[in-house]
C-alpha cells in the first residue's frame, strides 16, 4: 500500500484542530466537551468502516465511555490506545490530542491492510487527574474486565503525548538515573517504555518503527512494574501491566521535554507534524509485520 505522507499529515492536523481548538478543554469537569471528544472518536471509526462500541461506566456521577473498534478475537488480539480527555484548563494538543490523532490515522490505514494479527483500537476516557490512579480510569475499567473475562491480549501499545519534539541540545530533561545511564539529551526521539515482561514486544516495535519511518527511537525497560521510576507509570499502559498484560508506552517524554505540559500553552502550533507522520508510518509497519 502506498502511504501518502501529505494525506497522513493533513488527517493528523484535522484531528488535532478539532480536539484541541474546536473543543479545547475535554476534562471530566467539562462533560459536554468530553462527550463530544468521545463522539468524535466513535464517528471517525464508523466513517472508516468499523463497527465501534462504547464501554460505558459512571465516573464523578456522569456517564463516560471508552470507544472500541476492530477485532477482538478469542485467540488473541493487540490493542492500540490513546486517551481523549484532558486535565482541566488546557487545550491538550500534545496531551493527548496527539495520541488520539495518531490512533485514528493508524486505524484508518489499517482498514486498508490485511493484518497478520487482530487489532483493536481504543479511545480511552478519564485518564487525567482527578481520576488518575483510581479504578475509574477508562483503561483500568477495560483492563480489569478483560482480565476477568480471560481475554487474550497479545500486547497493548499506549500513545501518550507523541507530538512534541526539539532539535536543540539539552532540550531533553531526564531523571538522574537515566542521565547517568547515558540517555540522550536532545528531545528529537519517541520513547518506548516497557516493563520486563513486555521487553520483547518493545524490541519488535522498536525495529518496526526504525524500518518503517525516519523517527529516532529510544527504549527503556523497567523492572518491578515501574515502581522504582514512577514517572514511567503515568499513563494507560500501567493498568495493563498491573493486570499481567504486555504493554508499551510510546511517549515524547511529557514534562521531561514539553514545557507546556498540563497548561494553556499546550496548543497545536507547538507540535511537530512531520515527526507525528513518521510515527504513524512506523506504527503501520508494525501492524502489518507483527506476527
Amino acid at each position: 500500500m502506498d502511504l501518502n505522507r501529505d494525506e497522513i499529515r493533513a488527517n493528523l492536523t484535522a484531528h488535532l484542530k478539532y480536539l484541541s481548538k474546536d473543543l479545547g478543554d475535554r476534562s471530566i469537569y467539562r462533560p459536554k466537551e468530553l462527550k463530544a471528544a468521545e463522539d468524535y472518536v466513535f464517528q471517525n471509526f464508523v466513517d472508516m468502516g468499523y463497527s465501534p462500541r462504547r464501554q460505558t461506566f459512571i465516573c464523578e456521577r456522569q456517564e463516560v465511555s471508552n470507544v472500541i473498534a476492530g477485532d477482538q478475537s478469542p485467540q488473541g488480539y493487540y490493542i492500540l490506545g490513546a486517551h481523549f480527555d484532558t486535565v482541566y484548563g488546557t487545550p491538550g494538543a500534545d496531551d493527548n490530542a496527539s495520541g488520539v490523532a495518531v490512533l485514528l490515522e493508524v486505524a484508518r490505514l489499517a482498514k486498508k491492510l490485511t493484518l497478520p494479527r487482530p487489532w483493536t483500537f481504543i479511545g480511552f476516557t478519564t485518564e487525567e487527574p482527578p481520576i488518575f490512579f483510581t479504578p475509574y480510569m477508562g483503561s483500568s475499567v477495560y483492563a480489569r474486565l478483560a482480565k476477568k473475562n480471560k481475554e487474550k491480549i497479545l500486547g497493548m501499545l499506549c500513545l501518550e503525548m507523541v507530538g512534541y519534539y526539539r532539535q536543540e541540545p539539552d532540550s531533553q530533561a531526564l531523571p538522574l538515573s537515566l542521565k547517568l545511564m547515558g540517555y540522550p539529551t536532545t528531545g528529537n526521539f519517541i520513547g518506548l517504555v516497557s516493563d520486563w515482561r513486555s521487553k520483547p514486544l518493545m524490541q519488535r516495535l522498536d525495529r518496526a518503527i526504525k524500518q518503517g519511518s525516519k523517527l529516532p527511537t529510544v527504549t527503556l525497560a523497567v523492572p518491578l512494574g515501574g515502581y522504582l521510576l514512577p514517572e514511567v507509570r503515568l499513563s494507560d499502559h500501567a493498568n495493563f501491566w498491573d493486570e499481567g498484560y504486555r504493554a508499551v508506552m510510546l511517549t515524547d517524554t511529557s514534562f521531561f521535554r514539553n514545557p507546556h505540559y498540563h497548561g494553556p500553552g499546550d496548543v497545536l502550533e507547538t507540535l511537530d507534524l512531520e515527526a507525528m507522520t513518521e510515527l504513524t508510518l512506523g506504527l503501520v509497519n508494525f501492524l502489518r509485520t507483527e506476527r
